[in-house]
């Protein structure tokens, strides 16, 4: 389910990295990596998650 456009995905990403917000930034691009088609796995290892992370945030 997607809730953001991919532009609007960006935008937030920028934001987020404007403001310093390091676990937000890692959060957001975590979800762009799945828009993009990457597993939960592979997604999570891109930006450096565990798998129990990766679990959590996409239940979240």
């Amino acid at each position: 389910m997607r809730h953001l456009s991919e532009e609007e995905l960006d935008q937030a990403i920028e934001s987020a990295q404007e403001a310093d917000e390091t676990r937000l930034v890692r959060r957001l691009c975590y979800i762009k990596n799945l828009y993009q088609g990457n597993t939960r796995k592979q997604a999570g290892r891109r930006v450096g998650i565990s798998r129990s992370t990766t679990r959590r945030w996409a239940l979240a």
